[in-house]
C-alpha cells in the first residue's frame, strides 16, 4: 500500500497503511544504523559478540571456551558525541530582543528545561542520524518542548512535499482478555489533529477505542468547572532535525576503526594471558590426544611421556611494540576522521593559544555544521513560542525580531594572554613616546587624534570635554572675588591653581 493512504480521512484506510509503513520502518537502513549509533553510544561495541575458534584434531571448527577472551569496548564515539554537544552547547542558547517586556515572556520558555532538551536533540541526531523534536502544552497551558525517539519516529509528505504526516509509534503492555500483552501503539498527527491507533490480536492496527475523543485536536484541556477547550496548533508540531544533509550517524566515518582498535588491544591483553607461560613441545606422549595433553599442562603443570619422550621448554615473544604502534595509528585516525579533540595530544610542550587554537580546528568544523541546523531548528521553535505568547497574552510579537546568540568556550593558555598583552601594551607605549617626541611639529589638534586611536578613545567626545574644561576654567578665573570675603576669594584662587597644575 502507498503512502499517500496515510493522508486519508478514513480511519480504516489510514490503520490498513500503517501495517505496512510502520513494518518498513522498523527494518530501514536509516533505522538500522540508527540503533548501532546508539548501541555503541552505550558502549556496547561488536567486540562483545566476539568467539575464538579453533580446528581441532578432526579438522572440525571449535569455539574454545578455555582460551582467554578479553572484551573491552573503548568509548571512543561516547566522548566525541559528548564533547561535541557540550562544545557546542556549554553555554546556554540566549535570545534577545529590544522590547524588555517581550524578552521576559521569552525567558519563561527558555528555562533549564529547555537547554537540557536542546543537548538531547542534538546528542540524538548525532547517534542516530536525525532526532524529532516535539511541542506539546504542559499544565500552565504553555509551550514545551522534548524528544521524539526517531528511531521510533518517521514522517511521511504528499507527492508535492507540501502536506505532511509524523507517525510515532511504540510497544506498550496492556491486560486483554485478563492477560498481559505487548502491542505497538501508533499517532498519525497532520496540522490539525491527531489520531490513536492500535494492534489487535492479529497484530493489524486499529483505531484505539480507549482514547475518547478520537480523533482528536492537538490540545485538549479542563477548567476548573469541567468545561473542556480544545485547540489546534495549525502544524505539524514536531520537527525533524538532521545531523548533516544524508543523515549519517557520527560513528559511521569511524566504526570500522574502532572496531579495529578494540580488536587490536583486546588480542593483546589475550597474548598476554595466553603467553604468559612456556610452551611445553612433546615428544613421544603416549595420551590421548593433543587436547587431553593441553588440558593437562594447564590444570596439573606437567605431563606424562614414555622412555624415549621427552618435553622441551619454549617462549614467544609477544609483537607488542607492533600493537602498541598499531593502536596509535588507529587512536590518531579515529580523531581525524571523528572531526573532535584529542585531549591526549603533548607536542613539544609550546601549548600556545595557537596551537590549542589548531588542535580545535576540526570540531570547529563539525561544530559549525551542528550550529547551521540547530539554529534552522531554532527558527522554527521560536515560531511556535511566539505564537503561544500571543494566544497567551493577546499579542501581536513577531519572531523575526529574536536575536539567537550561540557562544563556545574552548581551553586557552592564560600565560600566553598576558604576555601577549604586555607585549601589546610596551609597543603602544613606544607609540606614545614617538608621537610625543614630535609632537611639537604636529600641532595639539593632530597629537591628540594620534593618542585616542591607540587607545581607542573617541576622539569628538575627547575635543568637546576637554574645550568645555576650558570654557568652566576661563568662567573662573573671570570671576571677582566678593566684597568682604577676602579669605574665601583666596581659597577660590588657590584651588583653581590646584586643579591647573
Amino acid at each position: 500500500m502507498d503512502s499517500k493512504y496515510l493522508f486519508s480521512e478514513n480511519p480504516q484506510t489510514v490503520a490498513t497503511a500503517l501495517n505496512k509503513l510502520i513494518a518498513e520502518d522498523r527494518t530501514s537502513v536509516a533505522k538500522k544504523n540508527a540503533r548501532i549509533g546508539q548501541r555503541y553510544y552505550e558502549y556496547k561495541h561488536d567486540i562483545l559478540d566476539n568467539r575464538i575458534f579453533y580446528i581441532d584434531d578432526n579438522d572440525k571448527l571449535q569455539e574454545d571456551l578455555y582460551a582467554s577472551n578479553v572484551k573491552i569496548p573503548h568509548a571512543f564515539f561516547t566522548e566525541q558525541v559528548d564533547q561535541k554537544v557540550q562544545y557546542l552547547l556549554s553555554n546556554p542558547v540566549e535570545l534577545k530582543v529590544e522590547d524588555e517586556a517581550f524578552q521576559k515572556l521569552l525567558d519563561e520558555y527558555y528555562d533549564e528545561d529547555f537547554q537540557l532538551f536542546l543537548q538531547e536533540s542534538l546528542e540524538g541526531a548525532s547517534k542516530k542520524g536525525f532526532e524529532y523534536a516535539y511541542a506539546r502544552t504542559n499544565q500552565d497551558d504553555r509551550l514545551c518542548f522534548q524528544v521524539s525517539d526517531s528511531i521510533q519516529t518517521f514522517s511521511i509528505y504528499d507527492d508535492k512535499l507540501q502536506d505532511q504526516r509524523v507517525i510515532r509509534y511504540y510497544d506498550k503492555d496492556i491486560t486483554r482478555d485478563g492477560k498481559n500483552v505487548i502491542v505497538t501503539a501508533a499517532e498519525v498527527w497532520d496540522d490539525k489533529q491527531v489520531m490513536f491507533f492500535i494492534t489487535d490480536k492479529n497484530k493489524r492496527f486499529e483505531l484505539d477505542d480507549m482514547r475518547d475523543p478520537n480523533p482528536r485536536p492537538h490540545v485538549i484541556a479542563k477548567d476548573e468547572a469541567g468545561k473542556v477547550y480544545e485547540r489546534s496548533m495549525n502544524t505539524v508540531p514536531f520537527y525533524r532535525l538532521s545531523n548533516n544533509k544524508n543523515e549519517r550517524t557520527d560513528l559511521e566515518p569511524i566504526k570500522a576503526l574502532i572496531d579495529d582498535y578494540d580488536l587490536m588491544a583486546c588480542f593483546l591483553s589475550n597474548n598476554l594471558q595466553d603467553f604468559s607461560e612456556a610452551i611445553y613441545v612433546v615428544r613421544g606422549y603416549p595420551g590421548d590426544d593433543l587436547s587431553k595433553l593441553r588440558q593437562n599442562i594447564k590444570a596439573k603443570k606437567t605431563v606424562g611421556t614414555d622412555a624415549d619422550g621427552g618435553v622441551d621448554v619454549q617462549t614467544v615473544n609477544i609483537p607488542t611494540e607492533a600493537r602498541k604502534t598499531k593502536l596509535e595509528i588507529d587512536k590518531d585516525a579515529i580523531y581525524k576522521f571523528g572531526m573532535a579533540f584529542d585531549s591526549t595530544q603533548i607536542g613539544d610542550g609550546n601549548i600556545t593559544n595557537v596551537v590549542i587554537k589548531s588542535r580545535y580546528a576540526l570540531l570547529d568544523m563539525k561544530a559549525n555544521k551542528a550550529e547551521v541546523r540547530l539554529r534552522a531548528m531554532l527558527k522554527w521553535i521560536n515560531e511556535m513560542i511566539v505564537a503561544d505568547i500571543n494566544r497567551r497574552f493577546n499579542k501581536k510579537y513577531n519572531a523575526k525580531d529574536i536575536e539567537i546568540n550561540i557562544v563556545r568556550e574552548t581551553m586557552v593558555n592564560e600565560k600566553d594572554i598576558v604576555d601577549i598583552e604586555k607585549v601589546e601594551a610596551d609597543t603602544r607605549q613606544v607609540v606614545i613616546e614617538t608621537i610625543l617626541s614630535v609632537a611639537p611639529r604636529l600641532g595639539d589638534e593632530e597629537v591628540l587624534k594620534l593618542i585616542c586611536e591607540q587607545f581607542d578613545l573617541d576622539w569628538e567626545e575627547i575635543q568637546l570635554s576637554l574645550e568645555e574644561q576650558e570654557f568652566s576654567s576661563g568662567l573662573q578665573e573671570d570671576t571677582d572675588p566678593i566684597e568682604g570675603d577676602e579669605n574665601a576669594a583666596a581659597g577660590q584662587v588657590e584651588q583653581g591653581t590646584g586643579t591647573a597644575i
